[in-house]
């Protein structure tokens, strides 16, 4: 979001930490603590998968690579849950410039080759009711940071249902991604960057890759704000 636009809306909402609730200044999006505690390190997870606890050995992944921004844990709960309940954009903005950083700075990503910024779709009814998507919030920065086409007119969801991480068994997942359709939009040679809020088991992101890669697409790199780490007992039993 552009500085103007920023000072507008603190002028009518106070600029809040979303984690701890802190006042801000107008160009801050967490506090200095908050960020510190919720931010993964860059080598702290797998570059292919996302995860900490790599599932590559566990499941077979349609997206070639994945970069992310935070940890998703009790500490970055309260962030995350204020994105999605529409009260607080502001970790959409943070996770975007962890993730700008990190692709720009990461070889293995080449990021000058990338032709769209895509989100992760939602449902228009849901996203009508919420008033955006969130993680079209955190394509359209990321769009903006990096200078790259944003595009939403690609990938869509087909119904309404239950979000990713409110589902435990592997087999719910799978089921609940067949909503995500894709247009007749050919992406013949495209490099897409793949974004959204929180990288659970990696099912949503492996079900838009595959769509993205069925029309044509010939890498896809998920971006996500943040990302689950599960035990390894659950990565037996859920990959």
């Amino acid at each position: 979001m552009n500085q103007p636009a920023r000072k507008i809306l603190n002028f009518f909402y106070p600029n809040r930490c979303p984690k701890c609730g802190v006042f801000l200044f107008p160009a801050e999006t967490l506090c200095e603590s908050c960020a510190e505690e919720i931010l993964l390190e860059q080598d702290a997870y797998c570059h292919t998968c996302g995860k900490t606890n790599c599932i590559c050995k566990y499941k077979s992944l349609a997206y070639d690579k994945a970069v992310v921004a935070c940890r998703y844990d009790r500490q970055t709960a309260p962030a995350v849950y204020a994105l999605k309940e529409a009260k607080n954009t502001n970790f959409a903005y943070f996770a975007a410039r962890i993730l700008a950083q990190r692709l720009l700075h990461g070889s293995y990503y080449e990021t000058e080759k990338i032709n769209y910024i895509m989100p992760v779709p939602m449902h228009i009814s849901k996203q009508r009711k919420r008033g955006y998507n969130q993680a079209g919030v955190i394509a359209k920065e990321l769009s903006e940071i990096l200078q790259l086409p944003y595009r939403d007119d690609v990938l869509y969801k087909s119904k309404s249902s239950i979000e990713q991480h409110k589902l435990h068994s592997a087999a719910e997942r799978e089921k609940n991604v067949e909503s995500f359709g894709i247009h007749d939009i050919s992406l013949e040679n495209c490099r897409i960057l793949l974004c959204d809020d929180v990288l659970t088991t990696g099912s949503t992101m492996n079900r838009c890759a595959e769509l993205l890669k069925q029309n044509h697409a010939v890498f896809v790199i998920a971006a996500a704000a943040s990302s689950t780490t599960p035990r390894e007992k659950e990565q037996e039993n859920n990959f």
